[in-house]
């Protein structure tokens, strides 16, 4: 064989294999489980970071299916992050639907959203009219958020070292 079609072959070959190792990479990664805080996670979290956490447990009495919700109030009161622990992984999932619906529904013509639907794990962003939304669920949590836009940062922050 000629030299040169031997390095077209290990090039060609070599391609190949990155692309496989890439891959492999992405579907490991994608398909890796979030492990859910707890409400007094939250609370405590929350609570360390500066932020005004109230129990809101009395708000949603009627709800047997939602065990624990804390809203995390910033300092300024200016916005807040609520936190929502259901009774099981249907109820959240049904629960991040309905408020992935209501968000969608109130959807500009100018948006930016983005939605992740993994193992135990889905999340919707919606940056739209002023507003940045956030509906986070793992497991039987889920993470509510509807704020205005200037505080898109803060929050991302807040939720990435939640892990939601």
């Amino acid at each position: 064989m000629k030299k040169g079609t031997i390095i077209a072959i290990v090039v060609a070959v070599a391609v190949v294999l990155l692309i496989v190792i890439v891959g492999m990479t992405l579907f490991v990664s994608l398909n890796k489980e979030k492990t859910s805080i707890t409400a007094e996670n939250f609370y405590t979290t929350m609570s360390q970071k500066g932020y005004n956490v109230q129990d809101a447990n009395s708000q949603f009495s009627d709800y047997d299916y939602i065990t624990q919700v804390y809203i995390a109030i910033s300092e300024d009161y200016s916005y807040q992050i609520e936190f929502y622990e259901l009774s099981d992984d249907a109820y959240a999932t049904s629960f991040y639907n309905t408020n992935k619906s209501i968000f969608e529904s109130s959807k500009g013509n100018a948006a930016t959203e983005s939605n992740v639907e993994l193992k135990n794990y889905s999340k919707y962003t919606l940056s739209s009219n002023g507003k940045y939304m956030v509906v986070s669920r793992i497991d039987n949590t889920v993470i509510y958020v509807n704020v205005d836009d200037s505080y898109r940062d803060t929050v991302k922050s807040i939720l990435d070292e939640l892990g939601y």
